[in-house]
């Protein structure tokens, strides 16, 4: 009796044991489970800021010919300033104006100060920017230099008053954003003068010639070495034709005419893009030129 009451004593502590190690386990679990529910609650959260990098080209709103890029962008804690150099492809001679904006104050428009202003280049300045201003959207507009009206009338109501509603002529070109993390900082307050903005966008300029002659030359290599691989393959179809039928002929005669054509176009291609080359080149001096004549002034 006394073993059986030892034994049953040992079951009933084994049984106490385990059910307190389900009890804790589906506790960890519960717990896990509302931490997981409620960590929206105490756990910081950041939305993905836009941030458009230099030198990346964005296409306008208003038409997918015009690309806008940011050239330059530097962050001036010490006045709390944003500096941008943009180069807009603008093909007409609507004036444009900007609007910013920061994430640390949505509601309020900074001020921006366009400080240079040369065929397509655009120095601006943006201020009182807060010191943890998170990100930047900075608007570009295309201002028309007559406003339309409308007659209210027409499409309102029935009053017999000959009223007008002015439209507001501007469009929205694009939207360049930047993020305060990702944004080149510089100490001082980067002011200078129109001469040295001047000289910035002239020395901008000869680094896109010089970028764009160095596209012309990888190209005109792509172009010489299909030349010569189509000129190999034609050389080896003539070589063929000595030792074919007549309709075996007709057909290789065909292939090296379509061989003979793409060597046309290839040289056509090549001659276009030495062209373009030698324009670039008279550019470049030309910029030459400005830089030495902005450095005596």
């Amino acid at each position: 009796m006394a073993f059986k009451k030892q034994f049953e004593d040992y079951r009933f502590n084994l049984n106490r044991n385990r059910s307190w190690k389900y009890t804790a386990m589906l506790i960890f679990f519960f717990i896990g489970f509302l931490s997981l529910l409620t960590s929206k609650f105490y756990l910081k959260t950041e939305d993905p800021l836009y941030h458009t990098k230099t030198y990346e080209a964005v296409s306008s709103n208003i038409t997918g010919t015009v690309t806008i890029t940011i050239e330059n962008r530097v962050y001036h804690p010490a006045n709390g300033s944003l500096d941008m150099v943009i180069k807009m492809d603008q093909t007409d001679e609507e004036e444009v104006s900007f609007v910013a904006q920061e994430k640390a104050n949505p509601n309020i428009k900074l001020p921006v100060h366009l400080l240079y202003e040369d065929d397509g280049y655009y120095v601006v300045r943006i201020s009182d920017l807060s010191p943890n201003w998170e990100a930047l959207a900075f608007d570009l507009y295309q201002e028309n230099e007559e406003k339309e009206t409308v007659n209210v009338d027409d499409v309102t109501s029935d009053s017999e008053t000959d009223s007008t509603e002015e439209i507001d002529a501007h469009a929205l070109i694009t939207t360049l954003y930047s993020d305060q993390r990702k944004t080149k900082s510089e100490e001082g307050k980067g002011t200078k003068n129109k001469q040295e903005y001047a000289l910035l966008v002239n020395d901008l300029e000869k680094q896109f010639v010089k970028k764009k002659m160095k596209n012309y030359e990888k190209a005109i290599t792509v172009e010489a070495k299909h030349k010569r691989q189509t000129q190999k393959e034609m050389n080896e179809l003539q070589r063929d034709m000595k030792y074919q039928v007549n309709e075996e002929k007709a057909d290789t005669e065909s292939k090296i005419a379509m061989k003979k054509d793409a060597i046309q176009s290839g040289d056509e291609s090549i001659q276009l893009y030495e062209d373009e080359q030698k324009s670039l080149q008279e550019k470049l001096q030309k910029l030459n030129e400005k830089q030495q004549d902005l450095a005596m002034k």
